[in-house]
């Protein structure tokens, strides 16, 4: 701002210094800015040196003194009012009137001897249920009775051995059986034989084990042979029994006296099976 040779008034120096009237009197007071001139009523005029002076106290290559900024009143929008809302009030609900409790018991029996009436009714006009028919001894038709399967013949394995002759064989199979923790049993000839002395003959017949009878064909040294030329007839066991009811005699084992009859009856031999007592 270009400062003209003439004399300001206190509120031109507030405008060019950028401050307010009051902050002008404060200067004069405190001595920051002296008046050229002051009038009769007590006004100040002052000179363009006296500004500048006030501005570069120090001299004109000094920096300006920094004048009070005045802060400026913030204005805020006027906030809107909102109106406020009037509820209606709503209406009441009555609960509803608790409904009449159902006796279902006792429509069920209603239901039961209506039931009941219906079918005397029904009675009375066709007439008593027919019964069915029943034979002469009154017990109704006899049911068949089921078949009962018989079991299968056990297998039989016929061989020769090595090892000598009968006598041989028999206390092969029982050194053989001892030593591995087995079971056996002589039956039909072999069998009797051990009970009383009977005519000579030509094959034994002993009961093992199926999962034994390699280990004894291994033991014996055997080797299949047909029936008409065979030492030995090795039968399997289908259970248990036949070991578990076994008897020793004479240092070998030998089936019980009811497994060696029934043996002996179903190879044909009926004499031979009269002479177990």
């Amino acid at each position: 701002m270009q400062l003209e040779e003439k004399l300001y008034t206190s509120t031109e120096v507030a405008d060019v210094l950028g401050v307010s009237l009051r902050s002008v009197y404060r200067y004069l007071d405190e001595g920051k800015i002296t008046a050229e001139v002051k009038t009769a009523t007590g006004r100040h005029r002052f000179t363009k040196q006296n500004i500048l002076d006030f501005l570069y106290p120090l001299g004109t290559d000094k920096q300006p003194l920094k004048m009070e900024t005045v802060s400026q009143p913030v204005t805020r929008p006027k906030q809107r009012m909102e109106e406020p809302v009037i509820r209606q009030p709503q209406p009441q609900q009555t609960a509803p009137a608790d409904e009449e409790a159902v006796d279902w018991l006792k429509k069920f029996r209603e239901a039961a001897e209506k039931y009941r009436q219906e079918q005397d009714r029904a009675t009375e006009v066709t007439g008593p249920a027919s019964q069915p028919p029943q034979t002469i001894s009154g017990l109704g038709d006899v049911q068949p009775e089921p078949k009962v399967e018989m079991p299968a013949p056990p297998q039989k394995f016929f061989y020769r051995s090595s090892v000598g002759g009968l006598k041989d064989i028999a206390q092969n199979i029982d050194k053989s059986a001892r030593k591995l923790n087995t079971d056996y049993a002589f039956t039909l000839n072999a069998g009797l034989s051990l009970h009383k002395p009977i005519k000579p003959f030509s094959v034994l017949h002993v009961y093992v084990a199926p999962k034994d009878r390699e280990m004894f064909e291994r033991m014996l040294q055997l080797t299949t042979s047909d029936e008409a030329n065979a030492q030995l007839c090795i039968v399997e066991a289908s259970g248990q029994h036949v070991f578990s009811e076994r008897r020793e005699m004479h240092g070998l084992y030998v089936v019980s006296d009811l497994q060696l009859r029934r043996d002996l009856l179903d190879a044909g031999e009926e004499d031979l099976a009269r002479e177990i007592s």
